[in-house]
């Protein structure tokens, strides 16, 4: 808990939840990394919605509003006290926030200034919870959660507000563990793990990898890397592409990555064979 001061009052309105996020982990083809989730947050908390309510404005509407008791404060760099309960207005229908009222469930709630209508929310309940960190390592248990953003938080660059992102592909293998969606790419953040990470991917016998590699290195210029990416313009791995008649060409990604993001620095290169005409195709 934080060594802050209690303060038994409602604040309304300060952030704004959209429905659209209130889910344990979003289905679909993108998730986030816990790192990626905490670091870029302004605000991360543990709390439960205790109220989903709809109160009136001028010219006869509703607005939808609700209350949230926050059991833990992990992350809120505005305020030094520790406030109990937090009112937030919300900007689409409350059916998502009424169903974790009603289980009261808990929450990691995170926050950012920039995506005031979207937090994301992770439901901590046995069963239900399912969070990636960046090494594809999957959570299962809400207080190995909580645990873990609080270390995010503690190792987090102190004098950097947000990092960038970039999205990997996870591996076949990790996909067969998760429950919630066919998750292929993992958002995770821009820092030294990832670095080396993509030195280790160049020795891969993954065309895919040495591919990722090559665009994940764009964001760390130096001479070692220049030429390592050197090594990459011949490479032989290559994908099939087909033009709309239906004819068939190689195409070396890897290649085309290592080139583009050498271009990017400034570093003159040769263009390498980047496509070439399927040669059984043409006997």
């Amino acid at each position: 808990m934080c060594n802050t001061r209690r303060l038994p009052v409602v604040v309304v309105g300060f952030l704004l939840f959209a429905v659209g996020r209130a889910t344990a982990q979003p289905l679909g083809f993108t998730t986030e990394s816990l790192e990626s989730l905490v670091i870029n947050a302004d605000r991360v908390l543990v709390a439960k919605i205790v109220e989903v309510r709809d109160d009136p404005i001028p010219g006869g509407s509703k607005r939808p509003r609700i209350t949230i008791e926050i059991e833990e404060t992990l992350k809120y760099p505005l305020f030094e006290e520790r406030h109990d309960k937090l009112g937030l207005f919300v900007e689409h229908p409350t059916t998502g926030f009424k169903e974790f009222e009603e289980r009261s469930s808990r929450l990691l709630v995170a926050h950012r200034d920039d995506e005031p209508f979207s937090p994301r929310l992770i439901e901590l309940a046995p069963g239900k919870t399912e969070v990636f960190l960046s090494d594809f390592t999957l959570l299962h248990e809400p207080e190995a959660v909580v645990e873990a953003a609080r270390e995010i938080i503690r190792r987090a660059p102190t004098n950097v507000r947000q990092l960038h992102t970039f999205r990997l592909v996870i591996p076949q293998e990790t996909l067969a563990e998760t429950k919630n969606g066919p998750y292929l790419q993992l958002t995770v953040p821009v820092d030294e793990q990832l670095q080396e990470r993509a030195i280790g991917f160049l020795d891969s016998k993954t065309y895919t990898k040495r591919s990722e590699a090559a665009r994940i290195l764009r964001y760390f210029k130096s001479d070692a890397n220049i030429d390592r990416l050197r090594t990459l313009l011949d490479d032989p791995g290559y994908g099939w592409m087909a033009d709309n008649k239906g004819n068939r060409s190689k195409y070396y990604g890897v290649r085309n990555a290592a080139y583009e993001t050498l271009k990017a620095w400034g570093v003159e290169v040769e263009r390498p064979v980047m496509v070439e005409p399927d040669s059984q195709q043409e006997e």
